[in-house]
């Protein structure tokens, strides 16, 4: 699968397997967004990946 390029959205990636999903897809050239409930954490995890990924506070249980 390429991932150069790509657009990923990945829930809970503020922290644990999200954000090592998200980390990887970052360091392959994709481009991420992180959607999280926690809104400090999944800020710095956007920011630690650079200008191509972003944070939403999302909470997708309800």
């Amino acid at each position: 699968m390429k991932i150069e390029d790509a657009r990923a959205v990945v829930t809970g990636g503020a922290s644990g397997l999200g954000a090592a999903v998200a980390r990887h897809l970052s360091e392959r050239g994709g481009r991420v967004v992180i959607l999280d409930v926690q809104e400090g954490p999944g800020r710095a995890a956007a920011a630690a990946l650079g200008a191509d990924a972003a944070f939403i506070r999302c909470d997708v249980t309800s």
